[in-house]
């Protein structure tokens, strides 16, 4: 009988730590979030999206190699592992043909295997990723 008092003591003295470093830990990540304030006064708006050129967005589907795996009339691409672009983004809006190319997991055409690079996001700057959807998207 005399070890279940110490038992006790002990196990306080266990529990008791740990659940103050848990709350710790839990407290400690919240509010971290870093405010920012302008160091002067903000003048003017934001610079506008990148306006696509379609012309462009060609020449960089067809350097992309995208051919390769989709089919797309406007390129005479006749890919077949990826689906049929014209068919996929037929009444879809910009921002989902670009999040379809910077994250292509994102969505995936039932049918298909993901396949498609994740690279695009980092390879191609904005205005080219722009130029893309324009084409992608042209009628």
């Amino acid at each position: 009988m005399a070890d279940r008092p110490a038992a006790r003591l002990d196990s306080a003295l266990v529990y008791r730590p740990a659940l103050i470093v848990l709350a710790a830990l839990v407290l400690g990540g919240c509010g971290g979030e870093k405010v920012i304030s302008p160091t002067g006064p903000v003048v003017g708006a934001l610079p506008k999206a990148a306006k696509g050129n379609p012309a462009a967005g060609k020449r960089l589907f067809i350097a992309n190699g995208c051919g390769a795996c989709h089919t797309f009339k406007a390129a005479n691409a006749k890919g077949t592992t990826g689906p049929d672009l014209a068919k996929v983004l037929k009444g879809k809006d910009a921002a989902f043909v670009k999040t379809s190319i910077v994250d292509p997991g994102a969505y995936v055409e039932k049918g298909y295997p993901n396949l498609m690079p994740s690279s695009y996001g980092s390879q191609l700057n904005a205005k080219q990723i722009a130029d893309l959807v324009a084409f992608l998207l042209k009628k």
